[in-house]
């Protein structure tokens, strides 16, 4: 596939994958029309979303330009990611998820952090929930306790950990300030585009989770930097009670969250970092599921009269349905193995 060109005087191509879900995108997408200053290139990499947000989706990106790419099959985060960065010209590739909102000068402050650190990631206050931009999800991330002696030490030594720093506190009520930071999750972030030349292309063995974890630590072992940049300021809506999963969000989400996709992460992870006596692989195999519980299974059983008021029936309505879903991710799994995708898109 031949790359897009560079446009007169961008700096930075956006490139738009896929999360976990589809229900939010046309939102997500014109967050970034709105509130995105001008020179900018966009890629916006679909995998198989449903026709009808497909087409509302495809009619934003000709009216602004922009460069849309439809693959007919599901897509792992990381190969989404790989082919939108491989078509960019720019010198800074930005990750955003299908389900981020961002927020009016969210693109130059990251730009600006960049230009003048240096650094080869640059990650932006990310946020949850509702209203916008309000309580904090990720104000920069740790993957070890102490990161110069967990880069000093050798891979058997090493012990990692998942911090999301300052989760679930109110942006009003903290005092934030660019500096480094170990880590940042892909729901939105900046990547030097020389350093794919130099630390390699994500990689798509990491098919359900730690993605960002293992970029990170690439980054850093391999001699380069992490910034957080608190004047950026973006929002994951992930599924709730306000923004949940619509029932075509359904396969995709099970699929994203598959337990067998999940294990084949950790393990390859594990493997590949030699982290073979950390305890913190055997606290997150014990978590394969609950992302099918709290999406799918409880939402559909409060919608059951019977069940909703009853906390025991829910308990076992939970445990029964997660169950299935599981059953059912296992067999998509199953199917998506014959496919990733080596199909070219539709343009």
């Amino acid at each position: 596939m031949s790359s897009i060109q560079k446009p007169p005087g961008a700096k930075a191509t956006i490139v738009v994958t896929p999360r976990e879900r589809f229900g939010v995108a046309v939102e997500s997408l014109r967050s970034i029309v709105e509130h995105t200053e001008e020179p900018y290139e966009l890629i916006y990499i679909d995998g198989a979303s449903p026709k009808s947000i497909a087409a509302e989706v495809e009619i934003i990106c000709a009216e602004n330009h922009y460069h849309y790419r439809r693959y007919e099959d599901y897509l792992i985060p990381n190969q989404a990611r790989n082919l939108g960065q491989g078509q960019a010209k720019t010198d800074y590739v930005v990750f955003v998820d299908n389900d981020v909102i961002v927020s009016p000068g969210w693109l130059q402050a990251l730009i600006a952090c960049a230009d003048e650190t240096r650094a080869d990631v640059v990650a932006p206050l990310t946020c949850q929930r509702l209203p916008l931009h309000d309580e904090i999800h990720q104000a920069g991330g740790e993957f070890a306790e102490d990161l110069q002696a967990f880069l000093a030490s050798n891979p058997d030594q090493r012990r990692i950990t998942d911090v999301h720093l300052l989760q679930g506190r109110k942006v009003a009520d903290v005092s934030l300030h660019r500096g480094e930071t170990q880590c940042c999750e892909f729901h939105c972030a900046l990547v030097r585009r020389d350093a794919f030349a130099r630390f390699g292309t994500l990689d798509e063995n990491l098919l359900a989770t730690k993605e960002h974890i293992d970029f990170c630590m690439t980054v850093w072992t391999g001699g380069g930097r992490v910034m957080f940049e608190p004047t950026s300021v973006v929002t994951y809506l992930f599924p709730s009670r306000d923004r949940p999963l619509t029932r075509e969000d359904w396969p995709y989400f099970a699929l994203r969250w598959s337990p067998v996709w999940q294990q084949e992460s950790l393990d390859h992870f594990q493997r590949k970092w030699s982290l073979y006596t950390d305890p913190y692989f055997e606290k997150r195999r014990s978590m394969l599921h609950w992302r099918h519980a709290e999406g799918i299974a409880k939402p559909v059983l409060r919608q059951m009269p019977l069940i909703r008021h009853s906390y025991t029936a829910q308990k076992i309505g939970v445990d029964l349905l997660t169950r299935l879903i599981d059953l059912w991710s296992a067999w998509l799994a199953r199917r998506q193995s014959n496919g990733l995708t080596t199909a070219a898109p539709r343009n």
